[in-house]
């Protein structure tokens, strides 16, 4: 048994020592590693049956993490190990635990896992390398509770913040919860990686959030802007990209998609004239998104357009403002279907194929 003090250190602690409870019917073993985990600067609480240790995490407040063997006593057929490691994981807050096994099979791996195990260990035990993995596991656990709320955050942000906008202009109202539909349906269609679509959700969400900075009056006017007007409101990606400057840390692409959704992928667009696939996918399905409601829907300056006549206007712009076959894709599923297309869930057997890598707009679509 590896015992040596020189590596598995756990990460710098500043504040109280962590508190590790240590399951095992081996009481010599279970002894061992208390004392080598306790001398790396942990705090220790050792059982050596289901029942105490289950009693412990119900009870127990202190405790941030689970050392247990699998094979325990057994409760109708499930490994004692595997039931401490459920209730780590249904524990307020969840707290990891790795399991040891002096009889490693993948059946009791994936068995394990299955249940919320964070990591298994063999034994004879690596006591340094049973340290570092405890120190791991919950680093990766603190920061997925990091990211939930910071998604948590996000949504709520992505809620409030377009309600401030559309109460400026209440024609608009809807028009960002819509814009989300559209752009994760398309992208699902297209084949965006799942991965990208939280990011997507949250820029449809605000792209639109640089409006706070434009006069209401500019927002609600009836008919045709001036060119000083038009010049105003053509300000909004910018003045959003800024007000999303927190975000760059975490989810910089909110940011970039936000300002360029009124780029045009002939170049012609603004704030920064980009063509073609210098804008990626996702930001790109987001300009048509957000360029359909604005037809579909009534706004200041217009009436809704029938679906024919936007089926045929993203015919004429495919190529043109458009990526061409995000445009042929949506002229299609809205001349056969409306705006239930965006309704219908993509299937991967219905995948659309994009050929293209990664024309003017007749009215004034902001």
């Amino acid at each position: 048994m590896n015992t040596s003090p020189t590596s598995g250190l756990p990460p710098e602690q500043t504040g109280p020592a962590r508190h590790v409870l240590i399951v095992d019917d081996e009481k010599a073993l279970g002894r061992t590693i208390a004392y080598f985990v306790r001398s790396h600067g942990w705090e220790v609480t050792v059982t050596h049956d289901v029942e105490t240790a289950l009693e412990r995490l119900e009870n127990d407040p202190r405790l941030e993490a689970c050392i247990s063997d699998v094979y325990l006593d057994e409760r109708e057929g499930i490994a004692g190990g595997h039931l401490i490691a459920d209730a780590c994981k249904h524990r307020n807050p969840q707290i990891p635990c790795l399991l040891l096994t002096g009889k490693p099979s993948m059946q009791a791996v994936i068995a394990g896992l299955q249940v919320g195990a964070s990591d298994f260990l063999t034994k004879p035990v690596d006591l340094p390398l049973l340290v570092e993995k405890l120190g791991k596991a919950i680093e990766d656990l603190q920061v997925r509770r990091r990211l939930e709320e910071l998604e948590q955050v996000n949504r709520l942000l992505g809620q409030i913040l377009p309600n401030t906008i559309e109460a400026k202009d209440p024609l608009t109202r809807g028009h960002s919860d819509r814009v989300v539909q559209y752009s994760i349906n398309l992208a699902r269609r297209v084949g965006v990686a799942e991965e990208e679509i939280p990011t997507l959700r949250l820029a449809s969400q605000l792209h639109d959030i640089g409006k706070i900075g434009i006069p209401g009056e500019i927002l609600s006017k009836p008919g045709k802007l001036t060119l000083e007007e038009r010049k105003i409101i053509e300000e909004h990606p910018e003045i959003g990209y800024r007000i999303l400057e927190p975000f760059e840390a975490t989810v910089p692409k909110v940011r970039e998609w936000v300002l360029q959704h009124h780029e045009r992928w002939d170049g012609k667009g603004y704030p920064r004239g980009l063509k073609g696939d210098e804008v990626e996918l996702p930001g790109l399905i987001l300009i048509l998104a957000e360029v359909y409601d604005a037809l579909a829907t009534q706004r200041s300056y217009k009436k809704p357009w029938s679906k024919e006549k936007i089926a045929d206007f993203f015919i004429e712009e495919a190529g043109r403002h458009f990526h061409p076959d995000l445009a042929r894709i949506v002229s299609e599923g809205v001349r056969s279907y409306g705006s239930l297309f965006f309704r219908r869930e993509p299937t991967p057997s219905r995948q659309e194929k994009l050929d293209v890598p990664h024309g003017e707009i007749q009215g004034e679509f902001f």
